[in-house]
């Protein structure tokens, strides 16, 4: 009898994250079926997509309201499928809000649940933790310290290592001072507009004592060309791909800990409506905002948030590392140890393995 897995990813870097896991998963168990919700490259990998990605592009207490209903009827049709289809492992992957709820009623109906990627419950809401050691089987975790957190709190976890990691994205060789600075904004249009504008003033005030640097913005994919064109002028060249950096300006997220895998130095910063920020700001129980900082337990990348990030806050760090080569090799140091304690696992060979021991 052939093996059934369903997956469920809801955006771009878990579509990417768990299409490798079912690339591994086929070359252990080539006839495994893969069903769920995903985008291009989980599709690609040779899943079923019986919903797409695209379903769940929100972000924030007050993004989500709107998307409720249709959100729910997402939710109704993927267990009525794995009701239907009884695959022999759910695999959730990340998306906590929604898949977290998912896994409960899929544990319940008496179906193995291994999740992939777990929630941040060490920064707010931590009663996840246990709730997870209530509606999984497993929890294949992807920083060290999670396995020790959640395994306090009853979780089958396990540190299978960061996809980052395993994927090849490189470790370039920015040198001081920079001669290309580049700006990461941000994946979602209305996080752009909120953030962008103070990084482009941050540009000009750079640019005015540093006429020769070269300025880069790297756009996430899906996104209007034309319109970021039209924000950011003809003197910043935007490219999909990275470009040249030796140093980056990027909004708090996956991006910040990619720079710091790659070994670029760079200022974190993050804006969001007064709302969500008061929500955060009121459950958040870690010191930091940025992944690297959060991983060292320092704050060895500087973060400017909220009403703090205004053009001349973001110049002036900016300007610092421009400035200082003794700081610029210091943060290189620090990302460095951090990739240290990150080690050299591959995560897909690793949830594959640990899905194929939960078939057997």
């Amino acid at each position: 009898m052939k093996k059934s897995v369903c997956m469920v990813a809801g955006e771009a870097s878990a579509d990417k994250h768990a299409s490798a896991v079912i690339h591994a998963l086929k070359e252990i168990t080539p006839e495994v079926e893969v069903f769920g919700m995903g985008g291009p490259e989980m599709k690609a990998a040779g899943m079923e997509c019986i919903y797409g990605i695209d379903e769940f592009s929100v972000m924030g207490f007050s993004d989500v309201i709107p998307r409720l209903r249709h959100i729910y009827s997402v939710y109704k049709g993927i267990l009525k499928a794995v009701a239907e289809r009884r695959p022999d492992v759910v695999v959730p992957v990340d998306l906590p809000d929604f898949n977290m709820r998912l896994a409960h009623r899929v544990k319940r109906s008496g179906i193995k649940v291994l999740y992939y990627i777990a929630p941040q419950a060490w920064a707010w809401r931590r009663y996840r933790a246990r709730t997870l050691s209530r509606i999984t089987d497993g929890l294949a975790v992807i920083f060290p310290f999670e396995e020790g957190f959640f395994s306090s709190y009853g979780v089958n976890a396990r540190y299978v290592g960061h996809p980052f990691m395993e994927s090849g994205i490189g470790q370039p060789s920015p040198s001081w001072p920079p001669k290309n600075i580049v700006l990461m904004p941000g994946s979602r249009l209305h996080e752009i507009e909120t953030i962008l504008p103070s990084m482009l003033g941050a540009k000009q005030i750079v640019q005015k004592k540093y006429p020769g640097i070269l300025w880069h913005l790297r756009m996430a994919p899906g996104l209007d060309k034309k319109k970021i064109e039209a924000m950011v002028g003809s003197d910043v060249a935007l490219t999909a791909d990275m470009p040249p950096a030796d140093l980056a300006v990027v909004k708090s997220g996956t991006s910040c800990f990619e720079m710091a895998v790659m070994g670029i130095p760079e200022v974190i910063c993050y804006r969001t409506s007064a709302f969500n920020y008061r929500i955060a700001k009121a459950f958040v129980t870690v010191d930091h905002i940025g992944m690297p900082n959060i991983i060292l337990g320092r704050c060895a990348v500087p973060e400017v948030i909220q009403d703090d990030l205004t053009p001349e806050t973001l110049a002036h760090e900016v300007i610092g590392l421009i400035e200082d080569k003794d700081r610029y090799r210091e943060m290189q140091c620090a990302f460095a140890e951090m990739r240290k304690r990150l080690g050299s696992s591959s995560p897909s060979q690793g949830v594959a393995s640990w899905i194929q021991s939960m078939t057997d």
